[in-house]
């Protein structure tokens, strides 16, 4: 063979092999729609349901070792192994009992499934507990207290993480372990950081991180009910049946009240949080412009909320102390904190001083060189 010459070799199809190719293309189309069409086994899906919502040895180990995972997260203030705990959690199941004994008005089996619920809740904010009291003398993370302030938003999140799983224990082609994580991942963290604030004593921030726990146990509930509601789950029955709206706030009017309460609450919270978030802003924004000159710069703003006012202390660092006079005037400028209370400002000052050799010359540094300086 010639080195010009092209070795590449060109198979023309004949008309009856493209006929062949192009129906087996339209038989493999049909087989997926076929798969992907199947109906809904409520048989298998209510056995699946009713043997998750058990308290069986498997659902405490997980859920223990989950916790613990997660505990360890929580205190070293890592987000990443927090999440990587909830791949081990397993608390859908007794959830998704408690929707499914609703919607089947199966008192029995939500007595069970409740149970399970309980003890797995309790055994969860026990680790928390005593991990806190095994490591009392590590600080309180940002990710526990993050865990303190639930809002509207976290009731939404509760709502779809709740539908998805719930759509994925029905549906033949979806696997319920990987929403399950989600769920997982807004139930476990909040229990173990409410243990650990119990053995902090602060009591406060440790019945929040619970209310965070309850708002996503019901709001999960609620989503699942609906869910297998709207996929023809009935009691006695393995089939689709018509239903009514009424007859769906009826078996699940307990919840959905609760729901309603927590939702008015949770977007009290949310716009008390906002609030203060714009305050802060605002606050910190104004105290930048009168601060962060003459070489001056702002190291850290902290804002203590007292009973009479909110006090605002200031860490500055520079070459020129801010006067007596500049801080009264500042004081004047401040808007009142969210309660209506007046904002003043406490500054500690550290000078800054520049040490060089004798021969070396001298250098005025300039604002843009003294806050490239203090950057990480």
């Amino acid at each position: 063979m010639e080195k010009d010459q092209d070795p590449t070799i060109v198979v023309e199809d004949s008309p009856e092999q493209e006929k062949y190719e192009l129906l087996k293309e339209k038989l493999k189309y049909r087989q997926a729609e076929r798969e992907n069409s199947k109906k809904i086994d409520h048989k298998q899906v209510r056995l699946n349901i009713q043997a998750d919502a058990l308290p069986s040895k498997t659902f405490f180990i997980m859920n223990a070792l989950a916790a613990i995972i997660a505990g360890y997260g929580l205190l070293s203030n890592s987000a990443a192994v927090v999440i990587g705990a909830m791949l081990v959690a397993m608390m859908l199941g007794p959830i998704s009992g408690m929707a499914l004994a609703f919607i089947d008005n199966r008192w029995l089996f939500f007595k069970t499934a409740f149970k399970t619920l309980v003890l797995g809740v309790s055994m969860i904010v026990s680790i928390g507990i005593i991990l806190g009291l095994i490591n009392i003398n590590l600080p309180i993370t940002h990710e526990i207290l993050s865990r303190t302030q639930p809002t509207i938003m976290d009731l939404m999140i509760a709502l779809a993480g709740g539908a998805a799983g719930a759509f994925a224990a029905v549906s033949p082609r979806l696997s319920v372990a990987v929403v399950g994580v989600a769920v997982a991942t807004a139930l476990v963290p909040p229990l173990v950081a409410s243990g650990i604030l119990i053995a902090h004593l602060e009591w406060k921030h440790a019945a929040n991180a619970l209310l965070l726990a309850l708002t996503n146990i019901v709001a999960i509930q609620i989503s699942s009910s609906l869910v297998l509601w709207a996929a023809g789950f009935r009691r006695g029955s393995d089939e689709e049946v018509n239903s009514t709206v009424i007859e769906f706030i009826k078996r699940n009017i307990v919840s959905l009240l609760v729901l309603f309460a927590l939702g008015i609450y949770l977007s009290f919270n949310f716009m008390m949080m906002l609030n203060k978030q714009m305050y802060e802003h605002q606050v910190e924004s104004l105290i930048e412009s009168q601060f962060n000159q003459h070489n001056n710069l702002i190291d850290t703003v902290q804002f203590d909320r007292r009973k009479e006012m909110t006090l605002i202390r200031v860490v500055l660092r520079g070459d020129i102390a801010p006067k007596p006079q500049q801080i009264s005037a500042l004081n004047q400028k401040l808007a009142q904190d969210p309660r209506g209370k007046p904002s003043v400002v406490q500054v500690r000052f550290i000078p800054v001083q520049i040490i060089q050799a004798k021969e070396s010359p001298d250098f005025d540094i300039k604002q843009v060189e003294a806050e490239q300086l203090i950057q990480p």
